[in-house]
């Protein structure tokens, strides 16, 4: 008859290593205050004892979980994994947890998500969501836990939010196409009504073209879906109008990307013929050819600054309305004088 195995305890962990309870319990839950080689030999004696430590009454020893709850809109999108790493950083270096939601941009899932996550009794909430049902602000404020929108935010909507200055980046891309010389300007976009921040950027590239007077026809402003099928076909739409634009400024990598694929099959040369810049600086920016202009926000910054200020706000400090990061325009070999 097999005999069950006596589980390892806190104490028996730190006999073998030969330090104390606290000791170890800093190298668990608190191991940027010990040494590395402290870290590895307690992790090594854990794994070796099958020692697991238990959050839950550590919590109710602290009144905490040490878990942070972040909602992001979808799995589907790529640009969502620098912000998700950019909160893991941070919390890795403390041995706090991370729970994530999805909510397929529903702001009355988002709702649903959030209100599981607290009963969970995570510490805060970060939301990369752009858009929030009104219900959600009374619940976050009832929950008594600090939380961040990872999003520009309306000028009506409750704050804190982090972001980057998502309308001076989309400027600055007019600017630069022009300053090669281009005057005759497209926008391929991703469709405003279901991303509020990817219309922020179509209106921002729009209004830098009117205040030096360009105005491109109807034909040349294309809102489109992000499937390469829907972002071809938007492209495309583009360039086969009767005059064709010298160049296209997109609000996304994947729409920019598309364009260069669709002027490649009718077979312009690029960038003489025809001049491409996006926005996110994604990995297929560097495996298109030529490879793209773009725009890279400071997204894994986003994500540590926000879980940063929550966790201070723990601490009893006031959290900023908001907090704006910079992003930096990259050149690559997308955009030229035109004709050259």
């Amino acid at each position: 008859m097999s005999r069950v195995r006596t589980k390892a305890s806190l104490t028996d962990v730190a006999k073998a290593a030969n330090v104390s309870v606290a000791t170890v319990s800093r190298a668990l839950w608190k191991p940027n205050m010990v040494s590395h080689d402290l870290r590895e030999k307690v992790a090594r004696i854990c794994k070796e004892m099958d020692y697991i430590p238990n959050r839950i009454a550590r919590s109710l020893r602290k009144d905490r979980t040490e878990t942070i709850g972040l909602i992001v809109p979808t799995v589907a999108n790529p640009v969502y994994a620098s912000t998700i790493a950019g909160v893991r950083d941070v919390l890795d270096e403390i041995g706090h947890g991370l729970f994530i939601s999805f909510c397929e941009r529903d702001p009355v899932r988002e709702y649903a998500e959030v209100q599981t996550l607290l009963e969970h009794g995570v510490d805060a909430i970060l939301s990369i969501m752009p858009e929030h049902v009104d219900e959600l602000y009374g619940l976050l404020r009832r929950s008594n836990v600090p939380w961040a929108f990872l999003s520009p935010g309306g000028p009506n909507q409750p704050t804190p939010h982090v972001n980057f200055d998502n309308v001076g980046a989309m400027k600055s891309a007019v600017r630069y196409v022009m300053e090669k010389g281009h005057r005759d300007i497209a926008v391929l976009s991703g469709p405003r009504a279901s991303t509020p921040v990817i219309g922020d950027r179509l209106e921002a590239a729009l209004s830098e073209l009117a205040l030096h007077r360009l105005s491109p026809p109807p034909e040349w402003v294309v809102e489109c879906d992000y499937e390469p099928i829907c972002a071809r076909a938007g492209a495309r739409r583009i360039l086969d109008a009767a005059q064709r634009p010298t160049a296209v400024v997109c609000t996304g990598d994947q729409h920019a990307v598309a364009c260069i694929a669709e002027a490649g099959r009718m077979g312009l040369s690029l960038p003489r013929d025809l001049s491409v810049t996006g926005c996110n600086d994604m990995s297929i920016a560097q495996l298109c050819e030529p490879q793209l202009t773009t725009i890279r926000p400071p997204y894994r910054e986003i994500g540590a600054t926000a879980c940063r200020l929550v966790l201070s706000a723990q601490e009893g400090r006031a959290l900023p309305e908001r907090t704006v990061l910079e992003a930096t325009f990259i050149e690559r070999g997308s955009v030229a004088v035109p004709g050259r």
